[in-house]
């Protein structure tokens, strides 16, 4: 098994379970998973946001299905 699909089925088996499905939840909450991470005025304010939520849009690229 290639060392990427390794990767994938352990953020599946992190994300999927009861406690990774909550803290996901958490994550999902406070990464601006469906919101704007636009700061007004404040570039620096602005990528900081959109770093969070890029991490964030990675744990979901892992864990959908090809």
């Amino acid at each position: 098994m290639q060392e990427a699909a390794k990767m994938k089925l352990m953020y599946n088996d992190l994300f999927t379970g009861e406690a990774g499905k909550k803290v996901l939840g958490d994550l999902e909450a406070r990464c601006n998973w469906r919101t704007s991470s636009y700061v007004a005025g404040d570039a620096n304010a602005t990528a900081f946001e959109e770093g969070k939520r890029a991490v964030l849009l990675h744990i979901h690229n892992m864990l959908r299905e090809d």
